[in-house]
């Protein structure tokens, strides 16, 4: 019963595969003696619908090759710090590799000085959702521009490299969208099959085991009848 329920929740959850800012895979950000940083504490800059703060970028806030992120941005200096270890939450370690807000780093950009006078950006573990964020409002914000062009430059990414692929996707989308989507009914339709197979599954063991039960209890309690009647 315990594997059928497992089961169900594993088809309940979705599988989602995240990109970093050069288009391979998400890296964890923090690691083994460092506090375990991201919105759901599991070490990376993902995001979820109640991540107001879209904390895409990863920063080494151990570096002392920029200001201190903290203390620029105006904080508390939690940045300083001992939290949950990465590799055991009950134990303390130091705050160092750091999943922050995309729109804070933009903030942090600016009041620091400028790219070169930030901590050091750890790119592999830098959600591409942030690079795409800023792609879509620099053209009307000075700040979001300046934060695109210090995370380009920081991982090295090509501006020539990065509009051909921009370019690529956009005119990919519409043909690949509609393939996508045909294609994708089947695996939908399958894995709902799947999932409400498991769910009537389970739920008819327990309303076996439900409906075995109560047929007990009217028996004993109509043998109970029967002896009172003939007493």
């Amino acid at each position: 019963m315990s594997k059928l329920l497992i089961i169900a929740a594993a088809c309940l959850q979705a599988s989602d595969a995240y990109t970093n800012v050069m288009g391979t895979e998400l890296e964890s950000c923090s690691g083994p003696g460092m506090a375990r940083t991201g919105f759901m504490r599991d070490g990376h800059c993902t995001e979820t619908n109640d991540d107001r703060g879209s904390h895409h970028i990863c920063i080494d806030l151990s570096s002392t090759s920029g200001g201190n992120f903290c203390s620029v941005t105006g904080q508390p200096d939690w940045c300083s710090s001992e939290m949950g270890c990465h590799e055991n939450y009950s134990a303390q370690c130091p705050v160092e590799n750091w999943c922050v807000c995309q729109w804070a780093f933009a903030s942090y950009l600016h009041n620091a000085g400028g790219c070169d006078k930030i901590q050091d950006v750890v790119c592999e573990s830098t959600n591409m959702v942030a690079l795409e964020a800023y792609e879509a409002q620099a053209a009307s914000s000075p700040h979001i521009a300046d934060a695109l062009a210090c995370l380009m430059s920081r991982c090295s990414i090509s501006a020539d490299a990065r509009a051909a692929e921009v370019h690529a996707n956009a005119n990919a989308e519409a043909p690949a969208g509609e393939a996508g989507t045909s294609a994708s009914v089947p695996l939908l339709l399958g894995g709902m099959v799947l999932c409400i197979g498991v769910g009537l599954t389970a739920g008819l063991a327990v309303g076996g085991r439900l409906a075995r039960k109560k047929d007990r209890s009217m028996k004993a309690e109509l043998k109970a009848g029967e002896g009172g009647q003939l007493s």
